[in-house]
């Protein structure tokens, strides 16, 4: 069904920020910025519409512009280690504004640009009027992720072009990835023993299950995320989970824990007790980015 967005900037942009779990020993590792537009009308209206509606109607470098902006003005004053990624349109790169949008959010929120990484799709890895942007991004420290890896496989190869330092796989092979489901494991095992020859970090998106994590661990998978941590959290509620002392834990199986603090959202958060944070396992765990 086609969407009427025609009054969709009536409103305001709202970010929300989806916790990335460290699936080695569940620490919070940082949060990915995600943004919805809140319409007087319509309510809350996702990523999936917003942004193709804004990229056709030429919106779209003002919008991620304001992301990259109040994305790392948030997370600013977020204890260090704690990291954030922000999602970068193509018609942002080809045109040489993400790396003028980063530096100018970067400048003006005083967070380390080591703390930020910018997360592009596989096709925009593999388109040439890209490259300039993104080696200005590398340039001046900030990562860079390709989201939805799997999805063109033609990419890897390009991968050694750019310092690419995070593949994320599209969450259309983790939904799939069950005992039964055979080529949705070899994909992903393949994906991530590929990255993992290419010194690169992997996150998995859309993790749902206990047996997805299971298996995304024996695979040797750096990160997660998913509703099986939690749902995007408000700007409020990141803050308080990104402070917590010691650093926040989630849960990787068993039974779900209640949060020690109290966070508002449609699912209580797979967050190990207070105890249990005390006694933190050794495990060296990957950076986001």
């Amino acid at each position: 069904m086609k969407e009427d967005l025609s009054l969709v900037l009536d409103g305001r942009p709202v970010l929300e920020f989806q916790p990335a779990v460290d699936l080695a020993d569940g620490r919070l590792l940082g949060f990915e910025a995600l943004v919805r537009w809140d319409h007087p009308s319509r309510g809350y209206i996702p990523p999936n519409i917003l942004i193709p509606w804004a990229e056709a109607n030429d919106h779209i470098i003002d919008l991620n512009a304001w992301v990259l902006a109040d994305a790392c003005r948030q997370a600013a004053p977020w204890p260090v280690g704690i990291q954030l990624s922000v999602n970068c349109s193509p018609v942002q790169l080809r045109q040489g504004q993400a790396s003028r949008a980063a530096e100018a959010a970067l400048e003006a929120s005083g967070l380390d640009p080591d703390r930020l990484t910018i997360e592009v799709t596989e096709t925009t890895v593999a388109d040439a009027s890209t490259g300039a942007d993104l080696r200005a991004l590398s340039q001046f420290g900030v990562h860079l992720a390709v989201d939805d890896v799997g999805t063109s496989w033609s990419t890897l190869e390009n991968l050694r072009r750019f310092d690419i330092e995070t593949a994320k796989i599209d969450r259309a092979f983790i939904t799939g990835l069950e005992p039964h489901e055979g080529m949705n494991r070899a994909i992903v095992d393949a994906i991530v023993h590929v990255a993992q020859s290419l010194g690169m970090t992997t996150v998995a998106e859309g993790i749902e299950t206990a047996s997805q994590v299971a298996t995304l661990r024996d695979f040797g998978a750096d990160i997660g995320q998913g509703y099986f941590f939690a749902k995007p959290l408000a700007a409020q509620d990141a803050d308080t989970l990104a402070a917590s002392d010691p650093r926040a834990r989630f849960a990787l199986v068993g039974d779900m824990v209640e949060p020690s603090t109290s966070l508002v959202q449609p699912r209580p958060l797979r967050l190990l007790s207070n105890e249990a944070c005390g006694a933190e396992a050794q495990t060296p765990s990957a950076e986001v980015g």
